[in-house]
């Protein structure tokens, strides 16, 4: 039996075994189980069953297995990228570019027509907008006119009934010059208006 094994055992039980290893080795195993916070036996069973599952050479320090199961995963990870790729993100990419495709087309039309509509639309507006402003202008000067004709007709009115008014005061007696005077008045109030 080596120095500093922890048997809680009794010998005579079959399940127990013992196993010879070099002080330095016990030492070694030592400073892990403690680092484990686990005894030597503890510690040497669950680094059987590490083995034992894992499959792993205990002597492969540069453990050649880990390193093909990496590369293994590596490749299936990879593999797996590249299906997501094929089959997920490069219908996105077509189907993206199409859109955009459809998108630009869009703005191509809506510039080619509804700009030059709108273009057009402006103009016509500002066409109308010109006519209103010159049936506006016309208007006013008919109303304008109309004003100015109907302050015509009273301003005439005015005149003619001043000169019956004083046509009538005269009779067969008046003499010429007061007519000439009154059609004279007439005449100039006339050239006034």
């Amino acid at each position: 039996m080596k120095k500093g094994w922890n048997f809680m055992y009794k010998q005579t039980d079959q399940n127990i075994k013992t196993i010879r290893f070099p002080i330095t080795a016990d030492s070694k195993l030592q400073k892990m189980a403690e680092k484990c916070g686990l005894t030597k036996i503890e510690f040497f069973i669950a680094m059987v069953d590490y083995f034992y599952k894992s499959k792993k050479d205990p002597r492969d320090l540069n453990d050649e297995l880990l390193k093909k199961e990496l590369v293994k995963r590596s490749d299936n990870i990879i593999g797996f990228i590249r299906t997501l790729e094929d089959q997920l993100l490069k219908p996105l990419v077509k189907s993206f570019e199409g859109m955009t495709n459809s998108q630009i087309s869009i703005v191509n039309f809506f510039n080619q027509h509804i700009i030059a509509h709108n273009k057009d639309q402006k103009t016509a507006y500002a066409d109308q907008q010109s006519m209103l402003n010159s049936i506006q202008t016309s208007i006013k000067n008919i109303e304008k006119a109309q004003y100015t004709k109907d302050v015509t007709k009273r301003k005439c009115l005015e005149i003619l009934e001043y000169y019956i008014q004083h046509r009538e005061v005269m009779g067969m007696m008046t003499k010429q010059t007061d007519k000439d005077s009154l059609i004279q008045n007439v005449r100039q109030q006339v050239k006034n208006l």
